[in-house]
């Protein structure tokens, strides 16, 4: 009798022991599945060096995993996929159109999937009164290695979109679904918001232009560097009220990251200090910035980020500068052209050799 209770006991334990792994590797899948990596992590590419076919690429961007690479070649839109090593995905003008204010307009990567959002214009076919129609997109692509035919949806247009205007920049909330993106015809420059209901609207003031912007992903605040008249300052749109941030005219927005509003200082095209404000839901005027850093950077014809770890970058096409915790380390670079992955992790290196184009990611290593 006790040799079978021993032998009862033994086979119940192993399988709870088979039903606790069995458990534990089911969760973690789901986990993977309904907790994506979080934006502000850094990515490592496993794909260091392709060849593209194509020259003359502009606008690259890469997506938050490292797996696709985005640019505009001769007008059309391409999306390239680096675990395959060829193109996927084409978006060419119209066929019936050479006006080069036609076309892919601006498109940026969500942070935290492998989405990519762009504006597309081509003429009014309809000849409703309308120059053109802009229209917004969402191209989604998986994450994983298996055969797809990439998910290119239509949104909306945008029926305020002024008639050859050109976006110059653009930004996404993407907890809060805003986005903002500035449009300029002639003199004039818009500030455009569309929100959650595929609502838009005008932000910015009569003759108010934007030098740069950021979007909070945690509350949708928007902060911009404005220009009305001679007056220079930094103002946020929190719910639709305009928020002085500083009065400062050398002050400029370099980005969100880790909770923090960066702010740097800019007199002579040298970057002379970096602050913050803690990135919150309601603001006040004139709120205390934190200085985070002094010195002294070029800030002439240069990208500026902020990286997932909070790293402040500044770049030319041979010199990343890189403010981590209060102190610069210079890092040299040696393509033909260089570009930073949005999280700061990656040196995205270009070289052309005739009809094509060779990449190498690096590790952005101070």
């Amino acid at each position: 009798m006790k040799k079978k209770l021993h032998i009862v006991l033994i086979w119940t334990l192993i399988s709870l022991v088979l039903q606790f792994g069995a458990y534990t590797f089911i969760n973690y899948k789901i986990q993977k599945v309904l907790q994506p990596q979080p934006a502000g992590s850094e990515t490592i590419s496993q794909q260091p060096k392709v060849t593209i076919p194509g020259s003359g690429l502009t606008n690259i961007q890469v997506s938050h995993d490292l797996n696709y690479l985005a640019y505009l070649e001769n007008g059309t839109l391409k999306i390239f996929s680096l675990k395959k090593k060829k193109i996927i995905f084409e978006k060419p003008p119209s066929l019936f159109e050479n006006d080069k204010t036609m076309g892919t307009l601006a498109y940026q990567w969500l942070p935290d999937r492998c989405t990519l959002i762009y504006f597309y214009a081509q003429k009014d076919l309809k000849q409703s009164g309308k120059l053109q129609n802009t229209e917004l997109y969402s191209l989604e692509l998986p994450s994983s290695d298996k055969d797809f035919v990439p998910d290119n949806r239509f949104n909306q247009i945008i029926t305020n979109f002024p008639a050859g205007g050109k976006i110059e920049e653009l930004v996404i909330s993407t907890s809060t679904n805003l986005m903002y993106f500035t449009v300029k015809y002639g003199k004039i420059e818009r500030l455009m918001e569309i929100n959650v209901m595929k609502k838009v609207r005008t932000l910015n003031k009569w003759e108010e232009t934007i030098d740069k912007m950021a979007a909070s992903d945690h509350y949708g605040t928007l902060y911009i560097d404005s220009r009305l008249g001679s007056s220079q300052s930094i103002i946020a749109f929190e719910s639709g009220m305009r928020k002085l941030i500083s009065r400062n005219p050398y002050d400029k927005v370099l980005g969100i990251r880790t909770g923090k509003v960066y702010i740097g200082e800019v007199k002579n095209d040298e970057l002379v200090k970096l602050k913050t404000i803690v990135d919150r839901s309601r603001l006040t005027d004139n709120p205390s910035l934190k200085t985070e850093w002094t010195g002294s950077i070029p800030f002439k014809d240069v990208h500026s980020l902020i990286g997932a770890k909070g790293q402040m970058i500044a770049y030319d096409n041979k010199t990343a500068y890189i403010v981590t915790a209060g102190q610069l380390k210079r890092v040299p670079m040696h393509g033909e052209e260089n570009y930073i992955s949005d999280d700061g992790a990656e040196l995205i290196q270009l070289s052309s050799d005739g009809t094509s184009t060779f990449l190498d990611l690096q590790s952005l290593t101070p």
